[in-house]
Parts: C-alpha cells; structure tokens; sequence
C-alpha cells in the first residue's frame, strides 16, 4: 500500500502542545504530516483540506502506546505569552497532552494497536466495582461511531492490563455518516482518571458533507477541549518524588474542585491558543469536549467590545449533520458533545475571543454558577477574501437519518438518574440501581425503534450517552436533532427516540459525567435478533 505524505495546513497556529523543550512563549509555527492509511496529526488545532481523494476499503493503522509521559502545560499567561508552566506527568497516547487525530472513510477498517505501557498498580483489596479502581487498566471506545460493539471492535467489556497489547479491528460501515466523532479510554472505574489525564483523540469520518464546495474551501480545525486537574501529590511510582499528576479519584473530581483549583481549559494542550483568519474568511470548527466536569458556553465576541458577540453557524450535533445552517450566538457543550460550526470573520482586522460564557448554576452540570473565562484567541488580519457559506439545500441532502414518527415506535426504554447522596461512598444509579457487570443485561431487540424517557432527579443534572446507535431529540422550537449524548437538567424529564440497527451484543449507557460512570451510573444493554430469547443471561 502507498503511503504518500500530505501536508496539513497549520495558518495561525503558534504552539506546540508539549512546547517539545521550547520556551513556553515561542510562537513557532509547527508543520506536520498526515497519511492515509495511518496516523494522521497530533498536536494544536489540527487543519486539513476536507476533499481527499476517496480510496475505498482502506486499512487506516495506528499504535496508541499507554504510557506515563512529562508534558508542560500554561498556568499564566501575559499580554498573551505565556510566562510560567506547569511541568505534568500524565497518563498518555504516545506521550503526548492530546491522543493524535485519527481520519478514515465509509468502508475503512480501523486497526489499533493499543499497548499498555504502564506501569503495574499494587493490589487495591477492593470487591465494589463502582469503587474507582484499576486506574492503570485500560481499553478504547469510539464515541460516536455506528459499529459493531463485540469481540476486539468497540469492546468496552476489554481490560488491557499493564504490560498487555491489544489489536482493535473497528470495521466502518459503507453508509456511515461523514462527522465529528471521537476515542477515549473506557475501562470502568478508571475511565474518569485516564479521560481526564488526556487518554482521548479526535476521530474524523470523511466523505459526504465534506465535499459541498462552500465547505471544501473553508479551512478546518480542530478543536479538543479538556479540563485536566492534575495536582503536585508524591508520585507513587517513584518513590521520594512529587510531581504534578491526577491520581487522587476524590480530590481531582469533588464537586467545586476544578474551579478552585485555578486551571484552565486547553484546547489540543494549550492554553489560550491564537487562531489566524483573514478578513470575510469562512472556516469550520470541529469542537469537541473531550473533558469530565465542565459545561461551555461557546461564544466569539470582540476582544475591545466584550459584548459585541459574532454569529456563528451550527451545521452539525455529535458528528451528525443537521441539513440546517442554524445561526446562533452561543453553542452549548457538555462533556461528550461535539459540535460542527462555521465561523464567518468580518471585513476588517481586528481581534476576537473565544470564550466560555458565564453559567447560571442551573445551566451548569456542576450545579454551580460559573464566570466567564476566555478559550482562545482570533486574531483577524491581512486582505480581505470574499467567501460564501454553504447553501442549506446542498446540507440536507446529507443528513444522515429520517425522522422517527410516531407510527414507528414499537416499545419504551426509561433511564432515570438519581444520586443517593446519604450514603458513604455516595452511590450513582440508573433506574434505582448501581451498575452490575453479573447482572442480566437489558435486552433491546434488533430493527425495533423506540422512545427513551430519561430524567435527571438530582440537583446538577446528568449527561445521557448511549453506545452504538444515536437517537433523536427534538428541541424546545421543534427542530429534530440526532445525537449520542445529552445533559437532561436536574428536575428534567425528555423523550428520545432510536432505531437500533445493523448491529447485535452487548453495549453500556451511561451518564458521562464520567466520574458518575465510575461509580456506578452506567447499565449494560445488549440488542439481539428478532429470534434470540428476550430473557437476561448473566454476562
């Protein structure tokens, strides 16, 4: 197979995400190279032409090593150059802040070599499993993708110790949708931990929408956005030392902790990166929020008028395409989320931010109010370059599904969140029990479309995500909406609906807050075919 190096556009990006030994306010542009058939790029806000040339059928190969690494991260910036960082050390993908961006096509088969470099955990003489546990026990699921979750595919049954590899074949089917989608570590009791570390990647499907012209021609980027609250504590593996880590479950994730801690959300690593665009300038943003316990509030305003907010376009939710070009003022992120946005710059230089809009604590998944806070920065400048948006006719012939009538609807699924919070260690439930790897699974049978009735009882709200299939979610104006995860607010009740297709076994749901999923929010399901048994069976 011919591996032809292809150069990705990296226009105003100043940093790399570990500063590989610079000084922490170099603004060295960094170059780097993709191939098809491989990894693709690693590093800060990833850019790429969206038309490559489609090859079916292609083996996309990659080695995730898991491992501690040093990396450094901005802990205060100046005028916008950063003047101290933080020294980390990190649970990784090959070393590095931020997992590399993986790309492959409808057809593709993903092969992952997933290699457990860390080190061995001495015993924990625990039998809870929704106690955080196994924190160097690891495995990878692929947010987002409509494929098979059984055998060495999107397994989140795996548990790759340390010292073990193991060989992922993640076949994507020919109809896939084109999107945003993402892979993190999934290993129950430690997937707070490990996420949180940074152990999570950008996963892109090209194709389809992909090829509009309006959207071919703007530049795109990547956006990951994480909250990682590591701590100096004495390094447990080397003994005598301290380092700055996240190895204490109770300090990184109690409820306040990350606000009071100080630390900044970083977008592929970095905090407060620059963005280049020139004026009259169309480009896409692929946003994800790769992080545990933080909402955004995603707005672009003018850096001389903080007020003066510049409308961006929505285009697709959770790696899906909507077939609108809806213009907002604000897009809303939970953990999990990922959003497609075109952002229009305006006819002149100038300088905007990106920022994190205050919260109220209603609106927060933390149930506490949060201020505003500035992700990024834009700075506009150089001749002005005339670019059109895509026309909403050439979007909606790439939306992947039709909506789900009410004449479909064979059955009803309920998920209902709740939180004992008398009890010690608090306990995390759905439907009034705490996750149970021996329990009979929930049988779902294959073809069948039903309406999910999730609630959140508790003050804070929860993050409904479900594996394999997306579903539908209609909004307060009546637009239809497919995602894979969802913040139902505390007190909140809505209706879901999903087709549960192509594939059969057993997969979760969980709340993505993910430190709620290690302590036991989370179910396991399981689809069969229309002549399997219903009953449960033990796993």
């Amino acid at each position: 197979m011919s591996l032809t190096p292809r150069r990705t556009e990296r226009a105003g990006i100043r940093w790399l995400s570990s500063f590989s030994g610079r000084e922490p306010h170099s603004r060295e542009p960094v170059l780097l190279w993709s191939v098809r058939a491989s990894v693709l790029c690693v590093g800060l806000l990833a850019a790429s032409g969206a038309g490559a040339a489609s090859v079916p059928n292609q083996d996309v190969s990659l080695e995730l090593a898991v491992k501690y690494a040093s990396n450094r991260i901005c802990r205060t910036l100046e005028q916008g150059r950063c003047t101290e960082v933080d020294t980390v050390k990190l649970r990784s993908y090959n070393g590095q802040l931020v997992g590399p961006t993986i790309e492959a096509r409808p057809g593709d088969t993903l092969r992952i070599l997933l290699d457990n470099q860390l080190p061995p955990e001495p015993p924990r003489g625990m039998s809870d499993p929704n106690v955080p546990h196994g924190f160097n026990v690891t495995n990878l699921h692929t947010h987002g993708l409509h494929v098979s979750p059984e055998g060495n595919a999107d397994n989140v049954m795996l548990a790759i110790e340390p010292g073990q590899k193991f060989e992922y074949e993640i076949k994507i089917p020919s109809d896939h949708p084109a999107g945003t989608f993402w892979y993190h570590a999934h290993k129950h009791g430690a997937v707070a931990i490990q996420v949180a570390s940074g152990m999570a990647g950008a996963l892109i499907i090209r194709g389809g929408v992909d090829e509009i012209p309006a959207i071919r021609a703007a530049r795109e980027k990547i956006f990951v956005f994480q909250q990682i609250p590591y701590a100096m504590v004495n390094d447990p593996y080397v003994p005598g030392t301290q380092a700055n880590m996240v190895e204490d479950f109770d300090a990184s994730f109690a409820e306040g902790r990350w606000s009071a801690s100080g630390r900044r959300t970083t977008i592929n690593g970095v905090v407060e990166p620059v963005i280049k665009m020139r004026p009259g300038e169309v480009q896409r943003w692929r946003l994800i929020h790769a992080g545990v316990r933080e909402s955004l509030r995603i707005k672009l305003v003018r850096e001389k008028e903080p007020q003066s907010v510049i409308e961006h376009y929505q285009i697709a939710h959770d790696g899906l395409t909507s077939g609108r070009l809806d213009q907002v003022t604000e897009t809303e992120m939970h953990p999990g989320y990922r959003e497609d946005v075109l952002v229009r710059a305006g006819s002149r230089p100038e300088v905007y931010l990106l920022i994190d809009e205050a919260s109220a604590a209603e609106d927060s998944i933390t149930g506490q109010a949060e201020p505003r806070k500035v992700l990024a920065r834009i700075e506009v400048e150089g001749s002005y370059s005339s670019m059109p948006l895509p026309e909403v006719s050439a979007l909606a012939q790439h939306v992947p599904f039709k909506p789900i009538l009410n004449e479909e609807i064979t059955g009803t699924q309920e998920a209902r969140f709740s939180v004992d919070v008398q009890s010690r260690p608090i306990k995390f439930f759905i439907n009034g029990k705490a996750f149970n790897p021996d329990a009979p699974p929930r049988k779902l049978r294959l073809e069948a479309v039903e309406e999910w009735i999730v609630s959140a009882a508790q003050a804070g709200g929860h993050i409904f995500h479900v594996h394999v299939n997306p579903f539908q979610a209609i909004t307060a104006d009546g637009k239809v909406l497919w995602r894979d995860t969802l913040f139902v607010k505390a007190n909140e009740t809505v209706r879901l609906r999903s087709r549960y297709r192509r594939y059969i076994g057993r997969f979760v749901t969980h709340c993505h807050i993910l430190d709620h999923e290690d302590m036991g929010m989370m179910e396991i399901l399981e689809i069969v075919h229309p002549g399997s048994s219903m009953h449960g069976s033990h796993h």
